[in-house]
């Protein structure tokens, strides 16, 4: 499993939704997918994601594909005549394709947070450097 911001999913649902209200007609699913690819590397740069330029290998990876993202998105374009082409529908579909768990900031400060109590009580580490416990003699 991926994990990536759920700034990302935002972002891609939102700029998705802007590409296809300045189509007209139905897409043709080469160039949605063209897109879709187009638009990982593009958000994942602007929110400075690190190794961003391997993100594409990661979510192949991570989806455990036998092809391309690319390949793999234009042949479920292609199969599902009733794909509707919304950005929360292909973002949907990404998470599910490449195995994508989104992560809110709310989740990193947590992870962030309990670090920063176990030294809330020993901030100068004091009790680490005796060797014991701070809590054992309470």
């Amino acid at each position: 499993m991926m994990q990536l911001p759920h700034e990302m999913r935002d972002t891609m649902v939102e700029q998705l939704d802007e590409y296809f209200d300045a189509q007209t007609g139905t897409p043709e699913p080469e160039a949605v997918a063209a897109h879709v690819v187009d638009l990982i590397g593009t958000v994942a740069d602007e929110l400075k994601l690190d190794d961003s330029d391997e993100l594409l290998l990661k979510l192949e990876s991570s989806g455990e594909l036998d092809a391309s993202l690319l390949e793999v998105l234009e042949e479920e374009f292609e199969s599902n005549q009733e794909f509707e082409f919304t950005g929360e529908d292909i973002v949907s579909l990404l998470e599910k394709v490449c195995d994508v768990e989104w992560t809110t900031k709310d989740d990193d400060d947590a992870e962030d947070d309990e670090d920063e109590d176990d030294d809330d009580d020993d901030p100068d580490g004091f009790f680490d450097e005796m060797g014991g416990d701070e809590d054992e003699d309470l």
